[in-house]
């Protein structure tokens, strides 16, 4: 991440520098940068020397020349040798020549001082300044990854952490890089006589499968999005992190669920569904419309019951005079035949409401999914990433950084 914003800066600053050069300098300048920022980074400095002359071959800005001076100062104190030593004061100097204001000027007078009475006492040669040491013209290949934790083989050999940073024959080469939850990458790499050759090996990561036992035909959102609906097996990939799972159905409360996947792992998601307030209620009123609904009928068949009997009664009086006591049966079997019938409507008229009701809120019971689905973040406002021309005190890091 860091060679690659260096990178990035070092781009902006040919612009900004007004340089005039083919997009495809531009991106071996790039190239060769970053592989510098890594190499350095790795205590590797004659790599580094390697790679960075490449870059200020292509784009001779001053920050650069800063970060050469750097590897070059940091090579001598490993290697002794006064060619370093005077390549470092050299590229100081040349720095500072160019570099009239601000900048780290400081950074580099400081180390001049520390470094010109050292090169005097040692009698060391003058060197052109843009000529690297005769034992940085190696052949090398350096296999860097993003990936945190990637190990890299080079043609077959033991696996080391990356970078690696190899000196080789020139000529084709096979590159292995893998990690931990990554698919592993193979690559073919030409190494080319006397140069530094990068090569970035971004891996993907093995995606989480999720499994979901659900309700068949219930809706299902991840991360805010409709997916679709259940199936008999429903099943899908996503990367690892932190997802949000909500699922909607009629009649059923949505369910959210928070889950964390790891690379290459299976999860099985068992929502729970529970009835709305909605659906219990048409519940209560199906119930309700079907006992008034049997209450309506059982006495609507009692006033059948007691209308034929009076029927019966009226008919022997027709015929034949009837008793003083089956004429009070008469007059009881209309009143309770009036009675059943007023009952037998009231629970035949609650029944057609309840159920009419019920069958509405049954029907009409569709989740809110709106407010229960995760809310998005916001999208920021696209600004330009600020960069800046920065190096670093006389012993530390390269020159050129970003901020964004």
């Amino acid at each position: 991440m860091r060679a690659r914003a260096l990178g990035a800066s070092l781009l902006v600053a040919l612009f900004a520098s007004g340089a005039r050069a083919e997009s495809s300098d531009l991106g071996a300048a790039k190239a060769s940068f970053n592989a510098g920022a890594i190499a350095y980074a790795a205590g590797d400095y004659q790599a580094a020397i390697q790679a960075l002359d490449a870059a200020y071959e292509l784009t001779p800005l001053p920050a650069i020349a800063f970060s050469l001076a750097q590897a070059e100062r940091r090579q001598y104190f490993v290697s002794h040798e006064a060619a370093h030593l005077e390549r470092a004061c050299e590229l100081y100097r040349r720095y500072l020549a160019e570099v009239t204001v601000g900048g780290r000027r400081a950074d580099a007078t400081d180390a001049l001082a520390q470094l010109e009475p050292l090169a005097r006492s040692l009698g060391a040669p003058s060197a052109a300044p843009n000529a690297a040491p005769v034992e940085a013209q190696k052949t090398r290949l350096m296999v860097s990854s993003p990936t945190a934790s990637a190990l890299v083989s080079l043609d077959d050999a033991r696996d080391v952490p990356a970078p690696l940073i190899a000196e080789v024959a020139p000529g084709a080469h096979q590159v292995r890089v893998h990690a931990d939850g990554f698919v592993a990458s193979e690559r073919s790499v030409v190494a080319v006589s006397g140069a530094l050759v990068p090569l970035e090996v971004a891996l993907d990561e093995v995606p989480a499968k999720v499994l979901l036992d659900a309700p068949k035909g219930a809706d299902f959102y991840v991360d805010g999005r409709l997916q679709g609906k259940v199936g008999k097996h429903t099943e899908f990939t996503l990367p690892s992190g932190r997802h949000s799972f909500t699922f909607a159905m009629n009649g059923r409360q949505v369910t959210t669920l928070g889950v964390a996947l790891t690379r290459g792992e299976t999860r099985t998601l068992h929502p729970t569904f529970r009835p709305t307030a909605q659906r219990t209620m048409s519940y209560v009123l199906f119930g309700v419309g079907g006992a008034a609904l049997a209450t309506g009928v059982t006495f609507g068949a009692l006033a059948l019951g007691q209308e034929s009997k009076a029927n019966d009664l009226l008919a022997e009086r027709e015929v034949t005079n009837i008793s003083p006591s089956e004429r009070d049966d008469y007059e009881e079997a209309v009143r309770r035949r009036d009675q059943f019938r007023v009952v037998a409507a009231v629970g035949l008229t609650t029944s057609v409401i309840s159920l009419v009701t019920a069958l509405a809120l049954h029907q009409f019971d569709e989740p809110s999914v709106r407010e229960e689905l995760p809310k998005r973040e916001r999208q920021s406002r696209r600004t330009a990433p600020r960069f800046a021309l920065v190096a670093p005190s006389a012993g530390e890091g390269l020159a050129l950084a970003a901020s964004f």
